[in-house]
């Protein structure tokens, strides 16, 4: 892993790479996908058990990964528009990797956890949409993500989290932000939806109320609801289980199973 920076407009942000290297053997190098991965953590910290472990699955899938350090609530500044300003900055960067690394930049992810993913519902919902994205970011988007994955992901910031609405002022005093099903249009991409019923910490209609609209619009779409376990699962293996011994359950572990049968119906990954 190596950590990259870079900045828009007078901000910095890092990203934590995971490049594939080429495969020596072949004649000429393979276009590999890329994955974005925006951890959880409130807005406060951006979890590690959501960032080197689930970058490292991807990469035994075949696809680079990226760890994006998104704005946090930190020294009076909002996540919002800022977060989404990063991810823009971001994948414009990419298109000056990708003959160095062989990217794909046709099989751009956007991959987001609990916080994390209302990053990614929102860009999908907002950045997304030409007339919106030109409001808050000036530049064209030059790479385009092909699809999303979301995991016990923050939709709608007014179904039961955050707690308190001063806390969702901090992440960003335009409610606007706040539910990024509400502008979720034509222009969004396929998502891999996944939670469990009996998250206590994000409501699991967060999932629902995004994949409805999706449906309502057209939008391809997978969603998997799980009957049992917690919120900020990660893996749900051994590999990210607490040391306490929670977030672990081996039956929703299935989720990445069915995550790469969804790539491959997305023509992310080869189905061969």
């Amino acid at each position: 892993m190596q950590k990259q920076e870079l900045s828009y407009e007078d901000s910095k942000f890092t990203l934590d790479t995971y490049w594939l290297d080429p495969i020596s053997d072949f004649d000429e190098p393979v276009d590999q996908p890329l994955a974005i991965i925006c951890p959880g953590g409130a807005f406060k910290f951006h979890s590690d058990r959501e960032a080197q472990p689930i970058a490292m699955k991807f990469n035994a899938a075949g696809i680079h990964a990226l760890v994006l350090h998104y704005q946090l609530i930190e020294d009076g500044k909002a996540v919002y528009p800022l977060a989404l300003q990063e991810m823009a900055t971001t994948l414009n960067w990419l298109k000056t990797q990708s003959e160095s690394h062989h990217i794909d930049l046709s099989k751009v992810l956007l991959v987001g956890f609990s916080a994390g993913g209302h990053v990614v519902a929102n860009f999908n919902s907002i950045m997304l949409n030409p007339d919106e994205r030109k409001k808050i970011f000036t530049d064209d988007l030059e790479v385009e993500p092909a699809a999303n994955i979301l995991g016990y992901s923050v939709i709608d910031m007014t179904l039961g989290w955050p707690k308190d609405e001063e806390w969702s002022m901090k992440i960003s005093s335009d409610i606007y932000y706040w539910q990024a099903q509400e502008h979720l249009t034509k222009h969004g991409k396929p998502t891999f939806i996944w939670q469990t019923v009996t998250d206590d910490t994000v409501p699991v209609m967060n999932s629902i109320i995004y994949a409805q609209k999706m449906d309502l619009l057209g939008i391809p779409y997978e969603m998997h609801l799980f009957g049992s376990g917690g919120h900020g699962l990660s893996l749900s293996t051994y590999v990210t289980k607490h040391p306490d011994g929670g977030d672990y359950n081996v039956y929703d572990a299935k989720w990445w199973e069915l995550c790469v049968n969804w790539m491959k119906l997305q023509k992310i990954l080869p189905k061969f």
